[in-house]
């Protein structure tokens, strides 16, 4: 592993925990439905559901509505990365680096659903205790 695989780790974690902060709230399943666009609801291609470079090629909008989708998004995904890069940098590749990005990544999903909803969700907090 090397700092770009680090960030494309991390990048795609980090489109997976936009979705537990979207879902999680709202106590939807993070696994079905297939991501879609929050305004029309349209499945997302696979071709754009691919973190960071989508949302920069479609500038921010849904392909089927045109509607605005949050940067926030784009910034959870980014943010992810970069922290897998850290770490990667920091711990190098082992057990100490899965571990301190599995903290990593609950803080950041814990800290969005907070900002969103004022919650931070048991199923998140809980397995964080351990």
């Amino acid at each position: 592993m090397n700092s770009i695989s680090a960030f494309i780790f991390g990048s795609i974690i980090g489109s997976f925990l936009n979705v537990c902060i979207s879902r999680i709230p709202n106590g939807e399943s993070v696994i079905s439905p297939a991501s879609h666009c929050p305004e029309c609801r349209r499945t997302i291609p696979f071709y754009d559901n691919i973190p960071l470079i989508s949302y920069l090629v479609l500038r921010g909008r849904c392909r089927g509505c045109g509607e605005r989708i949050s940067p926030r998004y784009f910034v959870v995904e980014l943010i992810t990365a970069l922290m897998a890069v850290a770490l990667y940098h920091r711990l190098g590749l082992g057990y100490e680096f899965f571990v301190g990005f599995v903290f990593v990544a609950a803080m950041i999903a814990a800290s969005f659903i907070d900002l969103d909803a004022w919650i931070i969700p048991d199923v998140i907090s809980v397995p964080g205790v351990v």
